[in-house]
């Protein structure tokens, strides 16, 4: 039994702890600090504690330490309650009072011919409070407390900080010497199991996460509690190390809550308080049920150890353990990974998590009637991480669909610019700021030198509007020309230039369409000679339709999303600026679908054709998320707009949305977002002509970069659409956990759109799903 010991020896559990008698301890005290009075004896596993009271009235914490704590980690605890003194003087912490040498200990002999360091402290009022007793308002402020510690000692450290003793969860594996102390086969197979999931999920991790010292140890035993249930204590530093702060929390939900029927519950309620003083990054989030069952496992082996080595602490050392056997086999009932999914969502600190899919759905057609939603069965979102989407729930849905997290969702740079310019100044553009100038100027330098006048918006739709108020003041004129099924915004200027929501016979008489540019089904086809160059001659065809008018501007999204992604060759731009200049017209790039590096050659998709727009619009993923829009044009062009007339927005170009704008540019560049849409769409394009090759209703599959098109028809030979397929489709693969639109005059091609941080990994997963859900598709 003894050798079994051995690789612990060094442990400070491993050392008896003191057992000075009450007439020692008051030798001790005379002698270390002058002080007399009656002594009562308080818990403590390894140390010796006193409450002092003094005949006039005064209360002090006496402590006789284990001298295995050796005078470093004595003068790191005492360093560390003086920096929280000075850095939080409102956390309740012990202060340390000098002896009769002047310094925060003396050394006194002991019973047994050894020599223990004594200390003295102020008295902390408050009592240890049962944790049935503890209301949800309580566990919270455990949490915040937890954290306000960790953040006090966030700049503190000392030589010994790397102090190793077995209740340091991060050295868990370390407990496998220990485990044959356990009784019972089930428990020893529990506490293995933990210990496997320990070296597989969080060893790897551990050197990436924050770590700083901290108190490693505040449980109820060690937080005193007022009347009321707040915190008016913190005591016992002596598990202080340098550790994961995360750890810092695992010990608080494991030490606070075991026992308790709702432990998982409460422990909800425990990281709603520390995330709301230290939020935590989401590897931490990850493997904080894990910790926590580390705690658990930890205080089943040490309790069980330490048992059979010093029985006369029996009574201490194992108080807690039945509540952390508990608590872990409800952690096992509810599987770990399901706790885990629990934990995470909790640290992410979701607003809106609780409410039910269908009754939430019934709110809002009420409140919001004509708001349209995805899907037979709306998915119900509450957050996103990168390419994905993630319910209430938990499950997640891979989104291949949306526009506006160009960089993923939720990227913490993104996020970080946001929220700190938010914290800041967040307010409008008549005043004079740094943000709105940067990011004008950092939109001009990717745009032809011509385009040098900027202005910020809030949406693509307000600035395709005031491009059209400008084209229609500079050039005299005022028809336009959009594709026949281009979507260009919601304005009522905007509707009329979006034939995609036209109503039956709602074609405004000042706007003429022409047929985009299908090569696959319209009147020319791509084996033609010149068929994109056809299909431009259109413009004069509109032209003479629009009469008097005149053509003030031909709107294009170079990629014909609207109109199923048909993504013309460069000769159709080209021959459209051509002939739309001819007519005396202004020629408007819409980029709010195609740009910000989608097609994967150049920021803006109308770069490919090598013309230079006269206004180029951009919106959607702007700031990924944040409202923020802008116009970039000639500054001449703006001659012929009215110096009173204002050409302003309140909220565009606030701040806070340049901020997002600038970070988005930055995310795209630095992290190669461009080059990894060119080569991802590249792999995944490749493998929709591999599955069009095993199922002949995909007619066609086209697109550039991270915007592919896939069209259904019910026959290679007719090509006729097949819109019903295509929405079989989609719902099918929003059941799989894949996030599809539809787009094009008869909806029957699916859109492929995700996020420019999509991985080949997750091109593989939606080729495999959609070649499953095309194999049983009826349509």
């Amino acid at each position: 039994m003894v050798q079994r010991l051995d690789p612990l020896a060094n442990d400070p559990l491993a050392s008896a702890p003191p057992a000075f008698s009450d007439e020692a301890a008051r030798q001790a005290l005379d002698a270390g600090f002058g002080l007399t009075g009656s002594l009562t004896a308080l818990a403590g596993e390894r140390d010796q504690n006193f409450r002092v009271d003094t005949a006039d009235g005064q209360r002090f914490l006496f402590k006789i330490s284990n001298p295995a704590d050796t005078l470093p980690i004595l003068d790191m605890q005492t360093a560390a309650l003086r920096h929280i003194e000075q850095v939080a003087p409102d956390l309740p912490v012990m202060r340390t009072l000098p002896g009769v040498n002047g310094e925060p200990w003396t050394e006194v002999p002991g019973p047994d011919g050894r020599t223990y360091p004594v200390r003295l402290f102020t008295f902390l009022s408050g009592r240890v409070t049962p944790n049935a007793l503890l209301t949800t308002r309580a566990i919270q402020a455990l949490g915040e407390t937890s954290a306000r510690v960790g953040r006090a000692l966030r700049g503190f450290f000392h030589p010994a900080a790397d102090y190793e003793i077995l209740w340091d969860i991060t050295h868990l594996p370390k407990l496998r010497p220990l485990l044959d102390h356990i009784s019972g086969t089930a428990r020893r197979a529990q506490v293995e199991r933990v210990l496997d999931r320990f070296e597989d999920r969080v060893v790897p991790v551990l050197p990436s996460l924050r770590a700083q010292v901290i108190h490693a140890d505040l449980s109820l035993d060690n937080v005193l509690l007022s009347d009321d249930l707040q915190v008016s204590g913190i005591i016992d530093f002596g598990d202080m190390t340098h550790a994961a702060l995360v750890c810092d929390l695992a010990v608080s939900i494991s030490d606070v809550l075991h026992g308790r029927d709702d432990a998982v519950a409460a422990a909800e309620v425990m990281i709603a308080g520390y995330t709301s003083v230290t939020p935590l990054d989401d590897e931490e989030a990850d493997l904080l049920a894990d910790l926590v069952a580390a705690r658990l496992a930890t205080e089943i082996t040490v309790t069980a150890w330490r048992r059979g080595l010093y029985p006369g602490n029996a009574a201490y050392s194992a108080s807690g353990e039945p509540g952390a056997r508990d608590f872990l086999d409800r952690i096992e009932a509810a599987g770990p990974d399901a706790v885990t999914a629990r934990f995470r969502e909790a640290c992410r600190g979701l607003p809106y998590r609780s409410a039910a899919s269908g009754l939430l759905l019934e709110r809002r057609r009420r409140a919001l009637p004509r708001s349209p939603l995805f899907y037979d069965r709306p998915v119900h979102l509450v957050r996103g991480q990168g390419a994905w989407l993630f319910d209430p729930a938990g499950r997640r849905y891979l989104d291949c669909y949306n526009n506006v997290a160009v960089v993923g969702h939720g990227h913490p740079r993104v996020v970080r610019a946001v929220a700190e310019q938010q914290r800041l100044l967040a307010t409008h553009s008549r005043y004079l700021h740094e943000a709105i100038v940067e990011l004008a100027e950092r939109l001009t330098s990717t745009l032809p030198p011509e385009l040098d006048a900027v202005f910020m918006v809030n949406s693509g739709s307000e600035a395709n509007d005031l491009a059209w108020r400008i084209a229609r003041a500079a050039t005299g004129h005022s028809g336009a020309v959009v594709t026949g099924f281009a979507y260009h915004g919601l304005t009522e200027a905007t509707h009329a230039l979006s034939p995609e929501e036209w109503a039956a016979r709602e074609r405004p008489a000042h706007v003429a369409t022409v047929p985009g540019p299908d090569g696959y089904r319209g009147a020319y086809r791509r084996e033609q000679e010149g068929w994109a160059e056809r299909y431009a001659a259109q413009v004069d065809v509109a032209a003479a339709e629009l009469g008097d008018r005149g053509v003030a501007a031909m709107f294009v999204d170079p990629a014909c999303t609207a109109e199923g992604i048909l993504v013309p060759p460069p000769g159709y731009l080209r021959e459209v600026d051509r002939r739309v200049r001819g007519l005396g017209g202004l020629l408007i790039a819409d980029e709010v679908q195609a740009g910000h590096g989608r097609s994967g050659s150049h920021l803006w998709s109308f770069h490919q054709s090598g013309i230079k727009p006269d206004i180029v619009v951009m919106g959607k993923p702007m700031g990924n998320g944040f409202p923020v829009a802008a116009l970039v044009t000639r500054s001449e062009l703006l001659e012929a707009v009215p110096e009173e007339t204002e050409l302003f927005s309140t909220y565009g170009g606030n701040p806070v949305a340049c901020a997002a704008a600038l970070a988005v540019l930055a995310v795209i560049e630095d992290e190669g977002l461009i080059q990894n849409s060119a080569r991802v769409g590249s792999y995944l394009q490749a493998g929709l002509v591999a599955l069009q090759q095993r199922h002949p209703f995909i007619g066609d599959v086209r697109g550039t970069g991270l915007l592919l098109g896939v069209e259904l028809v019910e026959d290679p030979q007719s090509r006729r659409p097949a819109p019903g397929r295509a929405r079989e489709v989609t719902e099918a693969m929003r059941d799989h956990g894949i996030l599809l639109g539809t787009t094009g005059a008869a909806g029957n091609v699916l859109k492929i759109r995700p996020p420019l941080v999509f991985t080949p990994e997750q091109a593989d997963l939606l080729l495999n799903v959609l070649g499953q859900v095309l194999a049983v598709t009826r349509g």
